[in-house]
């Protein structure tokens, strides 16, 4: 899934586009989607789909899967909420609005890594004047899960041939041996790192570009996500 993820994020149509516009384009939307209403968060999913099918050109059938995947995570995290242990009446539609807020923001954040490389997104964050210590943190920790999931694949592959079986045994003894494997591969390479005196320099991309379409349809339809959430408001 993340090796997918980094895959498209270099591929799609979108992935010149500068990322300091996605980077704003995208806070405005996540805002947005927390604190503005249902009316609004579903006009901004539906625009979030139109951007990732029809601009960046993902899949589609890939996108539906990624969003199924996230509507069950958040419906199954959701379903403690109708359980009251007092005995009080459950608001269903309040439940609805924490899901309908969870997956909005999650999709935001998707069309954000499925559509910006992260070296584009490291050298946004440089401009953006993020303090040099959070952008080598989140090198490190991108790193970090490419190292986790090869990990991850080869020892469930190694269990598989080797056992036979899946049990809860099994699956505890591999995540066990899967933690100490990743840590002790990323000990290593930040040992190696700091033995040759590697730093971390991000890269400019001089490459990128902002067509004045993208601009103009960003703001249009923020206007126009502001007359949906006025007109709910007023028949509401």
């Amino acid at each position: 899934m993340v090796s997918w993820l980094d895959e498209w994020a270099y591929r799609n149509q979108l992935s010149k586009l500068r990322a300091t516009f996605k980077l704003t384009f995208s806070f405005i939307l996540l805002i947005w989607a927390m604190i503005g209403t249902n009316a609004g968060r579903f006009f901004i999913v539906g625009w979030m789909l139109t951007w990732l099918i029809v601009y960046a050109r993902l899949p589609w059938h890939v996108c539906l899967r990624v969003c199924l995947l996230m509507a069950l995570v958040i419906l199954w995290s959701s379903a403690p909420l109708l359980f009251s242990l007092d005995g009080a009446v459950v608001d269903v539609s309040y439940v609805g609005t924490i899901w309908l807020r969870a997956f909005t923001c999650s999709l935001v954040l998707f069309f954000l890594a499925a559509t910006t490389p992260f070296f584009r997104l490291a050298c946004a964050l440089q401009t953006l004047r993020i303090p040099r210590v959070l952008i080598e943190l989140l090198l490190l920790t991108y790193r970090f899960i490419f190292m986790l999931e090869k990990a991850a694949r080869e020892l469930f592959v190694t269990v598989r041939v080797r056992q036979g079986e899946r049990n809860w045994r099994i699956a505890s003894l591999a995540v066990a041996q899967l933690l100490r494997h990743t840590l002790h591969q990323y000990e290593a390479m930040v040992i190696a790192q700091r033995a040759r005196h590697v730093s971390f320099t991000v890269p400019r991309c001089t490459d990128e570009q902002l067509p004045k379409r993208y601009v103009i349809e960003a703001s249009l339809g923020i206007v126009v996500l502001l007359i949906v959430e006025g007109l709910y408001v007023a028949v509401s």
